[in-house]
């Protein structure tokens, strides 16, 4: 089967979910892997394959809500391909460091405890990351959304690692000052 656009996959996945999810594999499955390889380590085979499973069921359950104004479905499998694998990880409670203590977090404690501040803040916080000037919103998602490391940035970006720490270090203040601006609960 050719390769879909992002409405047409969630259409097929509405109305033929096994089809609309073998074809979401086909598109994105790549990229579920390489995501939850990079949170969960190579040597987590069965790991990695339940991860890009509930990945998928995932994407096909929410299937009807998802809004494509907000970005696109890659975008969107990739942070549920994210976000599962980080609770995978924590749920089995390794001890595995996904970012330097200092870059862990904008030094906000966000309220997260309610369901609607937390999609709240998720709303505020990839329209602001979407607003950052290139090339601080490719570095800003290469690190903190894909977890990729200082030096493969830079290599990738041709740019020297300490600039790369530097745009890290001014986009997470700028970030900060416009969470706070535009309302995020803190």
């Amino acid at each position: 089967m050719r390769k879909l656009d992002d409405q047409q996959l969630i259409t097929l996945m509405q109305n033929e979910p096994e089809k609309g999810v073998e074809q979401a594999i086909r598109q994105y499955g790549g990229l579920c892997k390489a995501v939850a390889v990079r949170i969960l380590g190579a040597d987590h085979q069965q790991d990695i394959e339940e991860c890009i499973s509930d990945t998928f069921v995932k994407l096909w359950r929410a299937a009807g809500s998802i809004d494509l104004q907000k970005g696109t479905l890659k975008a969107y499998t990739a942070s549920i391909a994210r976000n599962t694998a980080i609770n995978r990880l924590r749920y089995q409670k390794r001890v595995y460091e996904l970012l330097p203590l200092e870059e862990d977090s904008l030094q906000m404690e966000l309220d997260l405890e309610s369901e609607l501040s937390r999609k709240r803040n998720g709303e505020i916080v990839r329209q602001t990351v979407s607003e950052l000037p290139e090339p601080d919103r490719e570095i800003f998602i290469r690190r903190y959304f894909y977890c990729e490391r200082i030096k493969a940035i830079a290599l990738q970006l041709g740019l020297s690692p300490k600039a790369v720490e530097n745009k890290l270090f001014r986009g997470k203040q700028k970030l900060k000052a416009m969470l706070i601006e535009r309302g995020a609960a803190v």
